[in-house]
């Protein structure tokens, strides 16, 4: 570098340490789905000085803030999370100096959860002169998983790490170096959030490789604290008894989970345990239309965790209904060995329907299949093993699904016992036997004929938007793995946003594979849309297992 461009690199620094200022980035919404239609807009925000201790620090500092505004325009929440709490105090701790207007769906105001940040960038990155480090715009946070291990009431606390980037002549961040491994996908996730003007020289933008803190926070899913006043109810729509079922007469109880967000909405509804899988569907699409008044801690509100049983039950049904499976069976105990005898037989609690072979519904092949299981002394079945099978993929997709089952254990001496169970499933092609519908027929068919009329996700107006997604179990696994527990299943969104014809493109493991695919089975997402209109599209599907196997028998 000459005398004279260090000379007025200098200069510059020199006069941008008195103009050295604070940003406040734009409100963005905490979740990236399903937001009201308007923003909370900032009224008023307090004077925030830079703090004088940290003007002469070469380092980048933000504070990002996550907030709760109630309908009422009142600021109910304000979580800090910075890189030194020097800025935290510098921009209100309190939060009693910010003002926002409530955001609104649909005209009408709604409780509404944003994130800001508060930048405080370093002399050498003011702007107007001709040379500058790049100037940080906006800043996120890097999101980790809750360890399994850890208590949901605990509270752990932020931690901070400094990273090398790269930015381009644009600004963007193109790479980072010096991530610890543990931490490189949530950091990954989180760069895009970091907005930067660029470094300039001579007036010009050219690239740079700056440090960057990044502030790691480790949340539960449903933050805030405690509840200390459950969500009530405001609309509940009563839940429509399948048409399919009603010759039937069967009675069908289904438990549903979910999130009361912080407006009372419904979000991301699965059935956790159901007598009858023919019932799910109809529970999620009542559930999905139920409003609350949001769960309350203090005088915030706050996301809370709430699960449901939904009856299904026609006045016709006497005492000839039936309120389970038919095809279960009690054993003759006396042939059984002493540990699976029982004084009272395992009462079924909840059901999965198995999913029908891709390959063989493809290819028309219709058949059966027959399962041993234990079901140990917590209700749940600890051991699937295959008796009989047309095909072997019949009886994987069998014990994929009965390992799901869950029960009241049978009792041996007032004490919850082993019970050794058998199930038997059809697998036909007709709407009669629950595995496939006719829609599922027509869109396989379709798929045959012209692959290509089935868009892929690039093709669609918006990316897909998740409205119920039950987590996948980990499977039982009877040899011994240690390898990655991961999945990919392929699947066709239809136009009503419900999955059909899953089919597994790999996994570490068949159990896994089978597990993924039993999972996605009742996803449910937004309707596709492409120019407008509704549509079919295929998507791929990347499944991580938790390590936490299921429990062996004993």
């Amino acid at each position: 570098m000459s005398v004279l461009r260090a000379f007025l690199l200098v200069a510059g620094l020199l006069s941008a340490a008195s103009s050295q200022d604070v940003l406040v980035a734009p409100v963005r919404w905490t979740e990236n789905r399903d937001n009201p239609d308007t923003l909370p807009a900032v009224k008023q925000k307090p004077g925030i000085e830079f703090p004088e201790a940290l003007r002469a620090s070469p380092d980048f500092g933000y504070a990002v803030y996550q907030a709760v505004v109630s309908q009422k325009s009142r600021l109910v929440a304000l979580t800090p999370h910075a890189t030194l709490d020097a800025f935290v105090r510098a921009s209100s701790l309190s939060g009693q100096s910010w003002e926002f207007a409530a955001a609104r769906r649909s005209g009408k105001a709604v409780n509404a959860a944003v994130t800001f940040a508060v930048i405080f960038n370093p002399a050498s990155a003011a702007a107007g002169g001709a040379e500058a480090t790049p100037r940080l715009l906006d800043a996120g946070l890097v999101r980790l998983p809750w360890p399994k291990s850890v208590r949901k009431d605990t509270v752990i606390p932020d931690r901070v790490i400094s990273v090398f980037v790269q930015i381009d002549e644009t600004g963007r961040v193109t790479g980072a170096e010096g991530v610890p491994p543990e931490v490189a996908a949530p950091v990954k996730a989180a760069l895009p959030q970091f907005r930067f003007a660029p470094a300039r020289q001579a007036g010009r933008a050219v690239s740079a490789r700056v440090a960057l803190p990044l502030v790691l926070v480790t949340e539960h899913l449903i933050p805030g604290g405690k509840t200390t006043k459950l969500p009530q109810v405001v609309e509940q729509a009563r839940p429509i008894y399948p048409f399919a079922m009603r010759l039937s007469g069967m009675r069908g109880e289904v438990v549903v989970d979910f999130i009361v967000d912080i407006e009372g909405r419904v979000r991301n509804p699965y059935v956790i345990r159901s007598l009858n899988p023919s019932f799910d569907e109809p529970a999620i699409d009542a559930v999905r239309k139920w409003r609350f008044e949001p769960g309350m801690a203090g005088d915030r509100p706050v996301p809370t965790h709430m699960q449901v049983p939904i009856l299904f039950q026609m006045d016709m049904v006497g005492e000839g209904g039936s309120d389970g499976l038919k095809d279960l069976r009690r054993p003759d105990l006396s042939k059984l060995p002493e540990a699976f005898r029982y004084d009272t037989p395992p009462r079924i609690r909840g059901t999965v329907r198995p999913v029908y072979p891709y390959a063989l519904l493809r290819e028309g092949k219709e058949g059966h299949a027959v399962v041993s299981y234990v079901v140990g002394p917590k209700g749940q079945v600890v051991r699937v093993e295959v008796r009989e099978a047309t095909a072997p993929e019949f009886g994987q997709a069998l014990a994929a699904a009965v390992e799901q089952f869950r029960y009241e254990p049978a009792t041996k001496g007032g004490r919850p016992s082993l019970a050794l169970l058998a199930f038997r499933q059809d697998f036909h092609r007709d709407e009669a036997h629950q595995l496939v519908s006719n829609l599922d027929l027509a869109l396989l068919a379709r798929e045959k004929k012209d692959p290509d009329s089935i868009v892929g996700l690039g093709d669609l107006d918006q990316p897909l938007v998740p409205l119920s997604r039950k987590p996948p179990h980990y499977p039982l696994i009877e040899d011994e793995f240690n390898g990655p527990a991961e999945a990919v299943v392929e699947v066709i969104v239809d136009d009503e946003g419900r999955v059909r014809l899953p089919r597994l493109v790999s996994a570490t493991h068949p159990a896994f594979g089978e597990a993924a695919l039993s999972g996605v089975a009742n996803w449910r997402f937004e309707p596709p849309t492409r120019g407008g209109r509704s549509t079919q599209v295929r998507v791929r599907i990347p499944f991580s297992f938790a390590a936490s196997p299921a429990p062996a028998a004993k």
